[in-house]
């Protein structure tokens, strides 16, 4: 690609079809894998210097850990275009490399390596361009277990498709990921087999201090005070918020449960709503600010009683050995104690 500038390394690493064996950082006691094979090149320290798209057309963007319906923790963040806008486009934020591309029919998950410590993927990406539709392969692949080889390189600033994003939401997923920062879970055995789990990372404390802050006005929903960061794992110690799984013993590999959808997620969203999400249910439960029975459930330390607007109510109790009793009746009001049968018991 014309103009590029190469690095020695990564001209080689090219050149061999990954026939190289090319040191390019990792730790073999902590995270993947020394990453043996890479081809993009090592620089734990990549700072995006292009904006994603064109932030004009964004409604607002949801920071990691925001709670949508089939998820315990959201590992990328959501891009909300505007209703008057029909797609934007999408853009290199940085000299990177295709390694993957899949789609399921409807739209297409774009996987790049910026280095060989940090990974980017866009998820419902509508209309990749032609060199990119024309490298769809039949599944994902890991973004640091393994060194796959460059499918494409592109460049800062280039335009790599469009998108009208999800036919339900009107949103996108832009998702980044860095092997040497993994997130600390209140129970990483939980998360840590799946690498979109453990290695998530704000994607917008990559790009330079002018683009940094244009993004970080854009998140909400308002109006609560935005982070200053992205949201991490939402579980508070010692309360009842974050993610609860229906099950004592923690697999050491993937599973439905643990993986992708969580049996309930407790969490306060970014314009005050509590939102209760159970495993997969296509609902979510929400109580609004300012609601009778609202309260931030990183505060509740022994009990409480939801009435989501949907009717019936959730009464949470914590228990002295950590676990959570959970009643939920689709109909009435919150009792005045919590019901002595029918309940059902999480764990971290």
């Amino acid at each position: 690609m014309s103009g590029r500038p190469y690095s020695i390394t990564r001209y080689f690493a090219i050149l061999a079809l990954g026939s190289l064996t090319l040191a390019c950082g990792g730790d073999e006691d902590s995270g993947p894998p020394p990453l043996s094979a890479c081809e993009t090149g090592s620089n734990p320290n990549v700072r995006f210097t292009a904006s994603f798209t064109d932030l004009d057309d964004i409604q607002h963007i949801e920071p990691l850990g925001e709670l949508q319906a089939f998820h315990n923790f959201s590992a990328h963040t959501y891009v909300f275009i505007k209703p008057e806008v029909t797609e934007v486009p999408i853009y290199a934020p940085v000299d990177m490399d295709l390694i993957n591309v899949t789609s399921d029919g409807v739209d297409f998950q774009l996987v790049f390596k910026a280095s060989c410590e940090v990974a980017l993927r866009f998820g419902h990406v509508t209309n990749p361009i032609p060199s990119i539709r024309n490298l769809v392969v039949g599944q994902g692949i890991s973004m640091f277990e393994g060194q796959p080889p460059t499918l494409l390189p592109v460049s800062a600033g280039e335009q790599i498709g469009t998108t009208s994003g999800t036919a339900q939401a009107k949103s996108f997923d832009f998702g980044v990921y860095h092997s040497e920062r993994p997130l600390t879970f209140l129970n990483n055995d939980r998360f840590h087999p799946v690498e979109t789990f453990r290695y998530s990372s704000c994607p917008y404390d990559y790009f330079t201090s002018d683009l940094s802050s244009q993004m970080y006005d854009l998140f909400g929903p308002k109006p609560l005070a935005q982070p200053l960061s992205c949201r991490g794992p939402r579980g508070r110690a010692g309360t009842i918020a974050g993610p609860w799984f229906d099950t004592v013993e923690v697999f050491s590999t993937p599973h439905f449960g643990q993986t992708e959808f969580s049996p309930l997620l407790v969490a306060t969203t970014l314009n005050g709503t509590v939102k209760i999400v159970r495993g997969t249910e296509p609902d979510v439960y929400r109580i609004s600010l300012g609601a009778a029975t609202h309260i931030d459930p990183e505060t509740v330390t022994t009990e409480h009683c939801y009435e989501p607007s949907s009717g019936g109510y959730f009464y949470l109790q914590l228990q002295p050995d950590g676990s959570l009793r959970v009643a939920r009746e689709t109909m009435g009001s919150c009792p005045s104690e919590f019901p002595a049968s029918g309940f059902i018991t999480y764990y971290r």
